[in-house]
């Protein structure tokens, strides 16, 4: 019989107890659902509180259909969290510790039972190991309690993380990619109810895609970690076949000299091939970045961050912030404990992201993380807070600053202001031509967007090693925002056509550039939706293909 992991089966008949008190007592609000669940534990004299998803799973497991409960009770036990906010749920698993990365970056711990540059007590490595780093139990799992905290788990976007992902053996890796298919493609409300543990496995990582074309949760973007150094022709071919299309390059700065110091083993060179290479294929691109590296002060560090967004042979779509942070198991610390390095404080990282958010930000893009969530029993020295962004955002707001990332500007649970407008950002990159199509309303709070290329071989008439892609506009990414939405439901924003007129304006802007077609790289989870708007032909890569003349 299932249970969730975390779930206090000991208490179970407690909690069966409570819920029949609840629904009894009717509670209008949530302040008053507390209280008369903190009076009926007091009264059993548990020293046990529980979660309002324990409460709902069992309503879920033995009320369901057997007693009228009334739906705003049942919305009280329903905590939605900003979590599914952009559109999606996101969720992540984690490769196994085993052979996760071969380098020695002085700043990287050195742990046994976490992969590289992780560590075990962060709380999504904890989730991992309770799963013995399996991905179909770290998804199945992780989707329950999305789906008992009240978020819709029907589109996933799922980041798979654990040291250099492209170093693991392939066999591996297509069997991890498997598994992580195998879970979503479970029926995860028939799990809840019925407790039933037998699970049908696809025969392959094919017939695993195929079913989740039709999944009730369907993978609609697929990430991966690793380093710019490990990516060329034959590694992007593997990763389109897993389902890939984002890649997370571990850059962490464009300073040769600093990159030689930190002992990375590659030069900025191999981030310019790595983003020309993943943008014409087109995936998306984040960028690890690493303020306060040994070798960088602060005016080199706002200089790398403005090369990243002015050189054209960078301009990720994402970054991450991972400010460098002196932990234990490193070199950083024993040269931190030598005297050799000082780390970077939080005024220093406050002023160099008020800066950074003030004259270099684009609309373009988005800030993913500012900060890494450590313990201090992973610091050496703990410098600067884990809740830095909420003294970011009251420094912002004291100064006046707007910042135009895509993060920033996302319209959430937020009121759209009329009227709507659609803008077009055009910007070089990598050779190539840049369109950003912007849905905004007049607040200039963001809606959705796509990124369309025209890749570099395509405006030099020159061949590619995808000879399907030869002559084609690549859609790289649509993302409609707001709270995330069953598919079989209108929001107010998702569902309501902003996709379709995007691609629509994609198509006019390729037409403009002469090309007779164009070409998505869609997930696994999205092509019944592009196949609906005529992207019917599957071409080598599987990306998806239109034809526009």
């Amino acid at each position: 019989m299932y249970y969730p992991s975390t779930y206090p089966q000991k208490y179970d008949q407690l909690l069966k107890d409570l819920f029949l008190f609840l629904i009894k007592n009717s509670p209008k609000g949530r302040k008053k659902l507390m209280s008369l669940i903190r009076g009926f534990i007091d009264e059993k004299k548990e020293n046990f509180f529980p979660k309002l998803w324990q409460i709902y799973f069992v309503y879920l497991r033995y009320f369901k259909n057997k007693i009228k409960v009334d739906k705003d009770f049942l919305n009280l036990l329903r905590v939605v969290k900003i979590r599914s906010l952009s559109g999606i749920v996101p969720l992540s698993v984690f490769t196994s510790p085993k052979n996760s990365c071969p380098y020695n970056c002085v700043y990287c711990a050195f742990n046994s039972d976490a992969p590289k540059s992780y560590f075990s007590d962060e709380a999504a490595v904890q989730r991992a190991k309770r799963a013995n780093f399996d991905p179909f139990l770290q998804v199945q799992d992780r989707l329950i309690q999305f789906y008992l905290s009240g978020h819709p788990i029907d589109k996933v976007e799922l980041i798979i993380q654990g040291g250099t992902f492209s170093f693991y053996d392939k066999k591996y890796r297509e069997w991890f990619v498997k598994r992580v298919f195998d879970g979503l493609n479970t029926d995860f409300e028939k799990l809840i109810i019925e407790g039933k543990t037998e699970f049908k496995e696809a025969k392959n990582l094919e017939e695993a895609k195929k079913e989740n074309e039709k999944a009730k949760s369907r993978m609609v973007g697929l990430t991966i970690e690793t380093r710019p150094d490990w990516i060329n022709k034959d590694e992007v071919l593997f990763l389109r076949y897993l389902g890939v299309t984002r890649v997370e390059l571990g850059v962490q700065s464009v300073d040769n000299e600093i990159l030689r110091i930190v002992r990375r083993g590659h030069t900025i060179d191999k981030v310019f091939e790595a983003t020309k290479l993943l943008k014409d294929t087109g995936f998306k691109v984040t960028y690890h970045l690493m303020p306060g590296l040994p070798g960088s002060n602060f005016e080199k560090d706002f200089q790398n961050l403005r090369q990243v967004f002015e050189d054209e042979r960078l301009k990720p779509d994402n970054i991450k912030f991972y400010p460098t942070q002196v932990v234990k198991n490193s070199l950083l610390a024993d040269w931190y404990q030598k005297g050799i390095f000082k780390p970077i404080d939080e005024k220093y990282l406050l002023d160099l992201t008020l800066k950074f958010k003030k004259e270099i930000v684009k609309p373009w893009f988005r800030i993913n993380r500012l900060v890494r969530d450590l313990t201090k029993n992973d610091l050496v020295v703990e410098t600067f807070p884990s809740n830095f962004r909420q003294h970011l955002e009251e420094k912002l707001k004291e100064e006046g600053i707007r910042c135009l990332c895509i993060r920033c500007r996302e319209i959430r649970s937020k009121k759209i202001k009329l009227p709507i407008k659609l803008n077009v950002i055009n910007y070089k990159a990598s050779d190539g031509e840049e369109f950003f199509l912007e849905f905004v309303d007049q607040d200039y709070q963001l809606l959705g967007y796509l990124r369309l290329r025209i890749p570099s071989y395509v405006l030099k008439n020159e061949s590619f090693f995808i000879k399907d892609l030869e002559g084609c506009a690549l859609i790289r990414e649509v993302h409609v925002l707001g709270f995330a939405t069953p598919l079989s439901k209108k929001g107010k924003v998702q569902h309501q056509g902003f996709g379709k007129k995007l691609i629509d304006e994609a198509i006019t802007i390729a037409k403009k550039f002469n090309l007779s077609k164009i070409a998505v790289i869609s997930s696994v989870g999205t092509r019944e939706y592009y196949r609906n708007l005529g992207f019917k032909k599957v071409v080598e890569g599987e990306y998806l293909v239109k034809y526009i003349w």
